[in-house]
This record gives structure tokens, C-alpha cells and sequence, in this order.
């Protein structure tokens, strides 16, 4: 009985199982984690940052600062333009929309949508599709893909403000992994396989938050964001790369995966303006939609326009 082997065939697999099964569990008995400690603090929300603490100074360690100039200019440019469209974008939605957003998409789901970026199933599809300095961008990838981003951009553009002793908050565990990672190379090894052992706990602690019900009435809405963010970011991202880098553009597009990690935003959001409170759930759910969806399509994405370049290549070798 190969669990596991069954479980990693399914893209994020890893978070998506675990988190579906205790909604499950939470939608038909939603007292079942509250019974008390240790339970209550292992498998809800009362863990969770202190499991997204772990893997930040987990991911910290894999980021090897020698592959930095090497990889600045081709994955400098992706991260750099990421940034600019999620800050422009999230900016103009709260103007326009504010926190309540349109079409059932709240301004802290559309913006954690926007900025999320999963550099686990980057390194995936660069593995197969990918050379030498596309892999070695996943480190820099992981700069922008803590949550922090998000939580930064919801705050400015909603008037509140950034509490930079927040973002520092966040920002230590990182750094202190960056730090032990490249001081001592056992340390990089030692961990390395530390985000897989936690991601099931962290899908789990997403999970017991969420209502299926409420997922279910907001699948249309997950839908809507999901499509909103293929088409502002995603291809917008593959003109550049085509464009400025002289690339094929499916290492732009790996990059426009949603991350489970991107559900801790919510509730981060809620944390530093109570404003974005009433939103939290329904935009887990609607994240929760959006990473299974992106981590369908986009590999799909990606092998195509890999394909397309090799397509090209030997018809141009033959003529």
C-alpha cells in the first residue's frame, strides 16, 4: 500500500491531500481539532505560523548565494516584472474594487493569487524542460515567494501602511536560513529535504480551516481568479521573456503556479488590518482552487511552449 508514491504523483500533492482531508474532516465534524492540545496546536491555524516559520528558514538554506550573479540577469528580470504587475494590478483593484473586491473576489485573494509563485514545481518542470541557470533560479525565485510580498502590497494599497517590524518578522527566519545554508553546506543537506516533511502538516493546518460548503459556493469565484491571474500575469511574463531575454518563455510561465503557501496570506492580511477579517475563509477557498487548478494547466503550458521551441530549432536546422 504505497501511499506516498500515489500521493506525489498528484501536483502538490504533498499539501493539496492532507488539506482536503481535514476540510473534509472539518466540514462534518468541525469540532474534531479543537479537542485541545497537542492536537489543536499540530493540526490548526494555532500552529501555522510557527510552520511557516520553518519552512521560510528551511527554504532560506537551499538558497546558495554563489548562483545569484549568475542567474540575476535571466530570472532578475522574471522576478522584477512579477513584482511590478502584482504591485500595479493589486493597486488599481483596491482603488477601484476596495477589499471587497468584484464577482465574490476580495482584494486579499486576488492580490495573494497575483504575487503567489511556486518555486517547488518550477524546479520541477526546469528539471525536465530547463537548463543549467533556469534551475539555479529557484533560488532567487524564493525570494518572492514568501508571503510577505502580499501582505505589503494589501497593506499600502488599503491606506494602512506597511509595519515594517511585521515584514522584518517574517523576513528573519529566511534570512537566518540564507546565513547557516551557505556558512555550512551539511546545514544546506541537513535540511533539504525539511520543507517536504512539513508541507503535510501545513496543508493540514490550511484544511481545518476550511468549509467545504464555502468552497464549494466559491468555486466560480476561484475560477474567475484564477483565470484573472493566467491572463494578467502569465502572459504578460512571457512577452517579457520572449521580448527582453530572447527566451522561448516557458520558464516565465513556470513561474505562474500557485503556491499552497499563498493560503497563510489571508490570515496574515487579517492579522495586521482586521478590515480584511470577514474575507479570510472564502479566500482560502478560493486559493485552495487556484493552486490545483495552476498546478494542472501550467505544466501543461509549460511543455507546449518547450515543445514549440524544440519544434522550431529542427525545422530550422533542416532548412
Amino acid at each position: 500500500m504505497n501511499i506516498l508514491s500515489r500521493v506525489k504523483k498528484i501536483p502538490g500533492g504533498l499539501l493539496i491531500v492532507p488539506m482536503l482531508l481535514a476540510a473534509v474532516i472539518n466540514t462534518v465534524f468541525p469540532s474534531f481539532f479543537q479537542i485541545g492540545d497537542p492536537t489543536t496546536a499540530l493540526f490548526t491555524s494555532k500552529g501555522t505560523m510557527v510552520l511557516i516559520g520553518m519552512i521560510l528558514l528551511i527554504s532560506g538554506t537551499q538558497l546558495n548565494l554563489s548562483q545569484l550573479l549568475v542567474t540575476l540577469k535571466r530570472a532578475g528580470v522574471l522576478c522584477i516584472s512579477r513584482i511590478f504587475i502584482s504591485c500595479l494590478f493589486g493597486w488599481a483593484f483596491v482603488h477601484f474594487f476596495g477589499i471587497s473586491g468584484v464577482g465574490g473576489v476580495s482584494a486579499v485573494a486576488f492580490i495573494a493569487v497575483l504575487t503567489s509563485c511556486n518555486p517547488g514545481l518550477y524546479l520541477a518542470l526546469m528539471n525536465t524542460y530547463g537548463d543549467d541557470v533556469d534551475r539555479a533560479a529557484f533560488g532567487i525565485l524564493n525570494l518572492i515567494a514568501v508571503p510577505v510580498i502580499p501582505v505589503m502590497i494589501l497593506n499600502s494599497a488599503s491606506g494602512v501602511g506597511i509595519d515594517y517590524l511585521s515584514v522584518l518578522a517574517t523576513l528573519v527566519p529566511f534570512l537566518i536560513g540564507i546565513l547557516l545554508g551557505n556558512l555550512d553546506s551539511n546545514i544546506q543537506k541537513m535540511f533539504a529535504p525539511g520543507t517536504l516533511i512539513l508541507l503535510p502538516f501545513l496543508g493540514t493546518s490550511f484544511g481545518s480551516n476550511i468549509d467545504l460548503r464555502i468552497a464549494f459556493q466559491s468555486s466560480l469565484s476561484g475560477l474567475l481568479v484564477t483565470v484573472l491571474f493566467l491572463l494578467i500575469c502569465m502572459l504578460p511574463l512571457i512577452g517579457i521573456d520572449r521580448a527582453m531575454l530572447r527566451r522561448p518563455g516557458y520558464a516565465a510561465a513556470a513561474t505562474c503556479s500557485v503556491a499552497g503557501l499563498s493560503m497563510v496570506v489571508p490570515s496574515m492580511a487579517a492579522g495586521f488590518n482586521p478590515a480584511y477579517a470577514p474575507y479570510v475563509d472564502t479566500a482560502i477557498a478560493q486559493i485552495a482552487f487556484a493552486v490545483i487548478l495552476t498546478s494542472v494547466t501550467v505544466p501543461y503550458i509549460v511543455k507546449r511552449l518547450a515543445g514549440t521551441t524544440v519544434t522550431e530549432a529542427s525545422a530550422s536546422i533542416n532548412h
